[in-house]
Formats: C-alpha cells, sequence, structure tokens
C-alpha cells in the first residue's frame, strides 16, 4: 500500500523503543484535527469508489463496503446531536437486536446499518458530507456530565467513557474501517507520519494499559513497521528481551479482532524474538476497543 511523505510531529521511537503509557494523552486541542482529518481521507475514498466497490465482503463479517459506510454515516450524523448519540446506544431501542443474541454495541451498530439499507452510496455520503461540521462542533459541546458516563463495552476489559468514546475511539473506528474498505477494493491506504502514526500510537497507550496486567510486570516491544508505524515497549516498566515485529496495518486488523494471533502467525504476519511464549501471551491479548 502506498505512503505519502510526511515529517512526524512526535517521536514514536524509531531509533528507542518509546514506553506505552509514554505516548501523550489526547489532548482536546487535537480532537477535532484529528477527527477533521480522518473525515477528509475517508470521505475521498468513498468519492473513489464504483459501483462494484459497494457490494465487495469487508473483514466485518457481517457487512459489506456499503454497510460499512451506513454505520460510519450514523456515527457522524449522531454526533451532530447529542440527543440522537444517546438514542442511538439506548439499550431500549436495541432490544429486537438483542434478543437476537448481539452484544449491546453490535446491536446499536447493526439497527443503524439497516435503517439505512435502501439508501443509494450517494445518500450516505451525503449523509456524511453534510453533518461533518457539525459532528465535528458536536464534539466539543457534549455536555460534561455524560462525558463521564460510562460505556458498557462487552468483550474488553478496557474502560471507556461517553468522552473517550467521542474524542478517540470513533476517530480510530473510522480508521480501521478506511482500511477495511481499502482492503476490500484493492484501493491504497493514504497515511502520513504524523495523522496515522498518531492514531497508532494512541492504540498502543491503550494496549499498554490492557497488557500490564496480562503480563505479570514483564514486558515487550512491539516494532510496527510501515510509515504508520514505530517502536513501543508495553506490558510493563521492566527492560524487555522480546520482540515482536508486524506490519502497522495487520497490528490493528490483530487489536482490532479481525484475525487471531495464530492465524497472523499461521500466515507469516508476526515475528517474535526473545521469549516466544511471552510473545505468545502479549500477542493473545492484543485488543483494543475501535
Amino acid at each position: 500500500m502506498n505512503q505519502q511523505a510526511a515529517s512526524p510531529s512526535f517521536l514514536v521511537g524509531t531509533q528507542q523503543s518509546l514506553q506505552g503509557l509514554a505516548v501523550p494523552k489526547l489532548s482536546r486541542d487535537e480532537v477535532i484535527p484529528l477527527a477533521h482529518e480522518e473525515l477528509k481521507r475517508f470521505l475521498a475514498l468513498l468519492e473513489c469508489l464504483n459501483s462494484d466497490d459497494w457490494q465487495q465482503a469487508t473483514e466485518c463479517t457481517r457487512w459489506n463496503v456499503k454497510d460499512v459506510v451506513a454505520h460510519q454515516a450514523s456515527h457522524v450524523y449522531g454526533l451532530a446531536d447529542f440527543r440522537e448519540t444517546l438514542s442511538q446506544f439506548n439499550p431500549l431501542n436495541n432490544l429486537e437486536y438483542i434478543r437476537l443474541g448481539m452484544n449491546i454495541l453490535d446491536a446499536a451498530n447493526q439497527r443503524q446499518v439497516d435503517k439505512r439499507v435502501d439508501w443509494t452510496p450517494a445518500q450516505l455520503i451525503a449523509e456524511i458530507r453534510d453533518n461533518t461540521e457539525a459532528s465535528l462542533t458536536g464534539r466539543t459541546r457534549f455536555p460534561f456530565l455524560l462525558r463521564l458516563m460510562p460505556i458498557v463495552t462487552p468483550g474488553y476489559e478496557q474502560k471507556v467513557s461517553f468522552g473517550e468514546l467521542i474524542d478517540n475511539i470513533f476517530t480510530r473506528d473510522m480508521w480501521i474501517h478506511r482500511l477495511d474498505i481499502c482492503r476490500a477494493t484493492g484501493r491504497d491506504m493514504v497515511q502520513t507520519a504524523d495523522h496515522d502514526s498518531r492514531i497508532t500510537a494512541l492504540t498502543m497507550r491503550d494496549l499498554d494499559a490492557h497488557l500490564s496486567r496480562k503480563l505479570g510486570g514483564r514486558s515487550v516491544i512491539y516494532r510496527l513497521t510501515e510509515q504508520a508505524g514505530g517502536e513501543w515497549t508495553v506490558g510493563g516498566n521492566g527492560s524487555a528481551n522480546t520482540q515482536i515485529t508486524l506490519d502497522t496495518f495487520d497490528f490493528h486488523r490483530l487489536a482490532s479482532g479481525r484475525m487471531t494471533y495464530q492465524q497472523a502467525l499461521e500466515q507469516h504476519l508476526i515475528k517474535i524474538d526473545g521469549d516466544e511464549s511471552l510473545g505468545k501471551l502479549a500477542l493473545q491479548h492484543t485488543i483494543v476497543l475501535y
């Protein structure tokens, strides 16, 4: 996949491994520029798709490309009005899907996709474009007390507030779905060392918080190749003698559950140097909320 040259705006650890929790938290000043850039890239990708592309299957097993776009359109629309966001995530509105065995998050997402099942690609693109500015403003105006409200995240130990969801995870989610569409349609994933590396670094920060409870104080080094990558020590404060090397995009596919670590190893997408059992333990728990 193609990369576009750019200078990184912060250290991602190309010469020395950066401790995962040393990655700066997402600042309030970053939220809108990061989300705006991702929205711009997502729309640019959609506008170059042809009619056949929209029906291609993605690694999200229930969804094709059109479904993925519908899912993202619902998020953009929801952020334009916080009452719509609350409505989308209200379990009472999604009981039909919950009764089918879906967890709370899957039910909320599938309901929004199904509401748009008869929409054309042009209508989905228009919904995203027409609500882009309002959705960015909505992030800044989301009520403070609601930002503190915890979100139920089935299958993840990570504790997430509504504020973290709309500031960080929604942008990460759009990023990984942009990758889904690129992989499904054979398009190049546009990436730069500033925007995409920052999203990867924030993902690694969340992973570090998760792995510190799994590795018993031991550490491993993740070395992610390609322009949006870098090198991070995660899991503990001690020195690490185990290194896991993989492509940045494959890291996100693994961390988001699009493939298992066993599949990645079988496909020779991952290289472990050092303590192999520790590396596999870390990979088994390479799980982050998208």
